[in-house]
């Protein structure tokens, strides 16, 4: 009788927690990671087509919520082959070796009704280092969008070197589609 009311409780407890929790399947189509940087004084724009990113999000609960990504570097695309060949070359992206970069979710903040802000490890070339992302959250019933606009330093995870040609800050834009 007693492991029978602890199963009922487990059940309970399990159905309550599945409610409350938020997972989200990727859209692939409406999810975008893009970049641009400076070159020469003019913005140079990419994209990465590969984007694999897993979240769970209860505006509630904050502390079970989390976004984790991996990009396949080799999907770099900023329309010119010879470029995107070259940014997978050692000094810069070195896809040989390092062929994903990795975002693992540390936590979440509430900033105000629809912004957050995502603590979380960037990992680049081996090289990993905590940042903060702003974000924007737009809930609905069945799915959730995500804007992450942010600007990160290449040198801090070792791609390309100083150069007065290239600037050291990328700036970053991060479209997350989600359904239930």
């Amino acid at each position: 009788m007693v492991m029978k009311k602890i199963m009922y409780l487990i059940l309970f407890l399990t159905s309550v927690y599945s409610l409350n929790a938020q997972e989200y399947t990727q859209d692939n189509e409406a999810t975008k990671v893009t970049f641009k940087i400076k070159n020469f004084g003019s913005y140079v724009s990419g994209s990465f087509s590969e984007v694999m990113i897993t979240s769970s999000f209860d505006t509630k609960e904050l502390t079970n919520s989390y976004i984790n990504a991996t990009i396949n570097v080799s999907s770099i695309n900023t329309n010119n082959s010879r470029r995107d060949k070259h940014l997978g070359k050692e000094e810069y992206f070195n896809i040989n070796n390092y062929n994903t970069i990795t975002l693992q979710s540390i936590k979440i903040e509430k900033q105000s009704a629809i912004h957050y802000s995502l603590t979380a490890n960037l990992t680049i070339k081996a090289i990993t280092k905590q940042v903060k992302i702003p974000l924007e959250l737009i809930e609905t019933e069945n799915s959730i969008k995500i804007n992450a606009n942010f600007d990160l330093n290449r040198l801090d995870y070792s791609v390309g070197e100083d150069s007065w040609i290239l600037s050291d800050i990328v700036k970053i834009a991060i479209v997350y589609h989600g359904k239930k």
